[in-house]
């Protein structure tokens, strides 16, 4: 369920905020990344819930996905904070008569 809900906010994302001549190269490396997640999911689910149990494995990776969320706004945060703010020109600030 959470990976069909990541597919479709990833597809519609894209869509709404990229241009039409992007939009291809960006999901053509999306798509891959998508199924390497669930396939390196797969691959590391068993050990670990074998290790922690079922309720353990779910807390890691509950933990896991929230802290790169964090890591992501703040640095969505940081790169917001360095873009220039345009300021207007002189004779734009100076009604006209």
């Amino acid at each position: 369920m959470g990976a069909l809900l990541v597919e479709i906010l990833t597809e519609t994302t894209l869509q709404r905020e990229l241009d039409e001549d992007v939009f291809g190269r960006a999901y053509g490396l999306a798509f891959p990344a998508a199924i390497s997640g669930i396939v390196i999911g797969s691959v590391i689910a068993p050990g670990l819930a074998a290790l922690l149990g079922g309720s353990g494995a779910l807390v890691v990776v509950g933990g896991s996905v929230l802290t790169y969320a964090l890591a992501v706004m703040r640095g969505a945060d940081d790169a917001a904070a360095a873009v220039p703010v345009p300021q207007p020109a002189v004779a734009d600030a100076v009604p006209a008569r």
